[in-house]
């Protein structure tokens, strides 16, 4: 019951946090400065993004059906229908309790069912890793371009090493942490042995990193269709940084397009850029990446799953 309250309250907080910064924000902004354009590429580059976007679901199924089989095989197509019911209680609930019990109900074994935490951190951990792993290099450029003192761009570089070392060797640690009974979590949930193997991890972590790069080429898309003028190569190569500091902020999919929509307006803005149109940007992809599947998700749910979530909430 606590916890249920917490996680009303980090909700309501969030939201209250990005709706003052978005506020301090938009009544300064001029909106006539938008001005978005039918160009005579918009069509191709619309194009694009539709093609992406299937693309982006369709490595996000293959990066499940490779964690599932940690456990039993599944199909391609089974793949992509779990991911798309995850999706729909991921987007209505905080953090990752809604994916957590996704990964639970559409687990036909018993069994099954237990690994639900292993599984769902195996479906993050390499989102979260990937993410890190294509922006470091990214930093280690622009910090190389703009002359830094050798240990900004040596400090990622290491950074980079150290991320693929823990990377590889998570399980790893996940088990030396069970022994020392951290924090008194239930670590073994988070554990099979022997599992994922190293090219599973690989695999995962090869099709989330193109994933990444995929949100940041459909943002660039957006503009291209819309205002070309304002995406430098500069600029493009900051939408993947943009990324990834939105996924340390907490929040929920629900909720992402205020919530990152507003980190957008002051990260932007940090290259005197119009800001508003890549916040608009980011609205579409969120759209069409997280809103449309997680209603598609919600609506094929089957009524015994949903009473399996009842079964699991008793």
């Amino acid at each position: 019951m606590v916890r249920k309250y917490l996680f009303w309250l980090l909700k309501l907080g969030l939201v209250a946090v990005a709706i003052y910064f978005l506020y301090r924000k938009l009544i300064i902004l001029d909106f006539y400065s938008i001005q978005w354009t039918w160009q005579q590429t918009s069509a191709l580059y619309l194009l694009l993004f539709l093609g992406l976007w299937m693309l982006n679901l369709s490595l996000d199924a293959r990066a499940w059906q490779i964690v599932q089989s940690t456990v039993h095989p599944i199909s391609f197509k089974k793949a992509l229908n779990h991911n798309l019911k995850c999706y729909g209680l991921a987007f209505i609930s905080p953090l990752n309790s809604g994916e957590i019990a996704g990964r639970y109900i559409i687990q036909e074994r018993p069994n099954d069912r237990k690994k639900a935490l292993f599984l769902t951190f195996w479906t993050h951990a390499p989102k979260l890793f990937s993410k890190a792993l294509v922006s470091l290099p990214i930093l280690i450029y622009i910090f190389l371009k703009e002359n830094l003192a050798y240990y900004f761009p040596l400090s990622a570089f290491l950074i980079f090493l150290a991320s693929i070392f823990i990377y590889l060797r998570l399980e790893k640690l996940l088990s030396l942490l069970h022994e020392k009974k951290f924090l008194k979590r239930p670590l073994k949930n988070y554990l099979i042995k022997g599992k994922p193997t190293i090219a599973q991890k690989l695999q995962i972590l090869s099709l989330n990193g193109l994933r990444f790069l995929i949100f940041s080429t459909q943002l660039a898309a957006i503009l291209l269709a819309f205002k070309p003028e304002i995406l430098s190569l500069n600029l493009y190569w900051s939408i993947p940084l943009f990324y990834f500091l939105s996924a340390l902020v907490p929040s929920y999919t629900g909720l992402d397009f205020l919530i990152k929509g507003t980190l957008a307006l002051y990260f932007f803005e940090l290259f005197e850029t119009d800001a508003l149109s890549f916040t608009l940007a980011s609205t579409a992809v969120w759209l069409f990446n997280w809103a449309m599947p997680a209603i598609t998700g919600l609506s094929i749910l089957k009524p015994e799953e949903l009473k399996r979530l009842k079964r699991r909430k008793a």
